[in-house]
């Protein structure tokens, strides 16, 4: 055991099944989330020339890493996934070396911040894949750059060759994106404890501090310049510097609040939710095993992989005697690490919180949590068993907490399946220029902007060019602001990155799909607020926009999503539903009875009552009256609050030639469900 943990070497891997215990294990399950749909569509239409256009708005220097990484990775989910973990795990190993640099006699402080910061549970978005290897990209180059630098100063490497490097790499970084603009600011304080171990007197070491730190104060200050004064973004507004300027008293104190809360949320609730197990009634039994067994994994091998590495230098004297003075610096350095780390959220008037989506701001905050945490355990705890153990402790739950976060996007990918497989069978072809309403379908990890790709993609699979056909519109975001209202024959035009969508609210086709339901198309006839009781009201205002002419029915190749994604899932209720429901549309009662008898046969039934109503109508229209009273006395049992869509029903089921039997069934259910008129028109 001795010679297998006895090198220093040992500690990338180390690091790297860290990460593999913690992002890795359902990776095979894992798909694309959020705006990954929408670059990887880019890439598909535009191809990587395109993304100077696409990111010409908010960060033109990113599209540099979009325009490479993509055509190099393709479009497989899983390679993605792999990259994302890779990129994590590189910058996680910067951050080591880093902190290596910065304090060559506390190697072991260095390792375990090193693994608490692999297993960070603030961020909890690992798995937007193509977003976040992007971002992993720059956070490791922000973390060489640091490391250029200091291994400069110790005169370890040449210095100018590595200056020239860390500059750009520095330069890289900011241009990039704002997120780790914050932790720049802390380059003069590594600088000036470095040379502060040569002894110089207080004079000329700030003196050489300053000239050290020059060069990148010019590359810090001209991107400050660049970004505040000559670049707009049109997603990201500078709104402090006017906020100074109006009411600068006002600005300041809320800075500090804003500062401090930051403060709370990176470096203490951040942790505190892993104590916090999935209960076992709200997942699978499977994947409750899987996170106690990650859990477990993972505090056996960092227990033993702490306790038997040797790392140099070997525990000193004033290690072991006083790891306070060691300990108070590295709490100073988390300190102002989660202070200045919040700074580029503060300026753009972002909320930085642990819910989703926000909590990806806290990837600013990971090196000082860690090093807060780190540093607070030598100031308070004796000995290095017991800070292996709390360390072990903490890395185990966060690394189960990640599991836990994987599995709702596992979830949430076979979600979004069912999804665009309920969508094809409900609408094999939609007309091009077509303008898609809901109010919110019920996914956490993906918007109507992200999910207008895919949709996209699936309706016009061979689309180049601008000007795109669809797009998807959540009428609780886009009402009254990218969508000017919901009233008819009202022109839409929207943006979408370097993309057009052009429409007419009265060209739109209303969905609604509820948590556990079927997807619904929405009309004024047979589906509406009526037949769903609780429908959200943003939804009402798009029910009667929605033109079901814009389905194209019988087309000549059906539309589905992309096979290498989505193969086709088993054929359950859903399916049923959507078949029988676009029967309906065509006026074939006849395919929509068959396909309600053959879901009933196989004992299929629906997740809410809000299903029934359809299949009620398509037996009542056949004259299978049995059926339909059948499925009438349970729809209303199971939700009372249907009972006005089902009178509605039964009165168009009236309207058509009835024999006695079917006068005597339209009666019977009309007086089961309390209908105020149960009578039967003479036909």
């Amino acid at each position: 055991m001795k010679k297998i943990f006895s090198s220093e070497r040992l500690v990338p891997v180390a690091l790297f099944i860290v990460c593999v215990i913690s992002y890795g294990i359902l990776i095979p399950s894992l798909g694309f989330y959020w705006d990954d749909w929408v670059y990887i569509w880019f890439a598909k239409t535009l191809g990587s020339s395109g993304f100077v256009d696409v990111f010409s708005h908010d960060r033109p220097f990113l599209a540099l890493l979009y325009s490479i990484n993509l055509p190099l990775l393709g479009t497989n989910p899983i390679v993605w996934q792999i990259a994302a973990l890779i990129w994590r795990w590189l910058a996680t190993l910067s951050f080591w070396t880093c902190l290596r640099l910065l304090w060559p006699s506390r190697p072991r402080q260095a390792l375990w911040a090193s693994i608490m910061f692999a297993v960070y549970p603030g961020f909890s978005q690992q798995w937007i894949s193509v977003i976040y290897s992007e971002a992993f990209i720059i956070l490791a180059a922000f973390f060489a750059s640091l490391n250029l630098m200091m291994a400069a100063l110790r005169k370890r490497i040449p210095f100018w060759p590595a200056t020239i490097i860390a500059l750009a790499l520095s330069g890289f970084n900011l241009f990039s994106t704002e997120y780790f603009f914050g932790l720049e600011l802390l380059r003069p304080l590594l600088i000036w404890w470095i040379i502060g171990e040569s002894g110089l007197p207080l004079i000329p070491r700030i003196k050489r501090s300053v000239i050290n730190w020059l060069p990148y104060m010019v590359v810090l200050a001209g991107f400050s310049i660049w970004r505040a004064f000559f670049f707009q973004s049109n997603t990201y507004q500078i709104s402090a510097i006017e906020s100074l300027a109006s009411t600068p008293h006002t600005t300041i104190i809320d800075l500090l609040k804003t500062l401090g809360s930051n403060f709370v949320v990176g470096g203490w609730l951040a942790w505190n939710q892993i104590f916090s197990p999935p209960n076992a009634l709200e997942l699978q039994i499977l994947t409750t095993r899987l996170y106690w067994l990650a859990v477990l994994a993972m505090f056996i091998f960092t227990f033993i992989f702490l306790t038997k590495v040797r790392l140099l230098p070997a525990e000193s004297n004033e290690e072991m005697i006083e790891p306070q003075k060691w300990g108070w610096q590295a709490v100073l350095l988390g300190v102002l690490a989660l202070l200045v780390g919040g700074i580029p959220f503060w300026i753009a008037n972002l909320p930085l919180t642990l819910v989703f989506p926000w909590n990806r701001f806290t990837l600013a905050l990971m090196p000082g949590s860690v090093l807060l945490l780190i540093g607070l355990f030598e100031v308070l705890i004796r000995t290095s068993r017991q800070k292996i153990i709390l360390t072990g402790i903490l890395v185990s739950l966060a690394a189960g907490w990640q599991f836990y976060n994987a599995n709702t996007f596992r979830r949430e990918w076979e979600a979004s399946r069912d999804f665009f497989w309920q969508l094809s069978w409900r609408i094999p072809g939609l007309k091009p220029n077509t303008l898609l309403l809901t109010h919110e379908f019920p996914f956490k990890y993906y918007s109507d902007n992200s999910l207008t790709a895919p949709i996209n993609w699936m309706y016009a699979p061979e689309f180049k060019g601008r000007e795109m056909p669809y797009m998807l519109n959540y009428l609780s975001v886009r009402l009254k602001n990218s969508l000017p209202s919901a009233r008819p024959d009202t022109p839409v035009e929207q943006t979408y990155r370097a993309l057009t969508f052009k429409g007419n609210t009265s060209d739109s086709v209303a969905l609604y799909l509820d948590s556990g339901g079927c997807l619904k198309v929405m009309d004024s006839l047979y589906t509406t607020a009526e037949t769903i009781p609780g429908l959200p009201y943003k939804m009402e205002p798009a029910i009667p926009l929605s033109n079901l002419s814009r389905i194209e029915t019988n087309p000549d190749t059906p539309a589905v999503p992309a096979p290498q994604y989505f193969p086709e899932p088993p054929h359950g209720w859903c399916y049923y539903y959507q078949k029988a429901d676009l029967a309906r549309q065509m006026g074939n009662w006849e395919e929509a009875a068959r396909l309600g008898t053959e879901a009933l046969e196989k004992k299929l039934l629906p997740a809410t009552p809000s299903d029934w109503p359809l299949f009620i109508e398509v037996f009542g229209r056949v004259n299978n009256w049995n059926r339909a009273a059948e499925l009438t006395e349970n729809a209303y049992a199971t939700n009372p609050a249907i009972q006005p869509a089902l009178c509605k029903i039964w009165d168009r089921i009236a309207e058509q030639p009835l024999d006695d039997e079917g006068k005597a069934s339209v009666k019977y259910a009309k007086s089961y469900i309390k209908c105020i008129d149960t009578g039967v028109k003479e036909n």
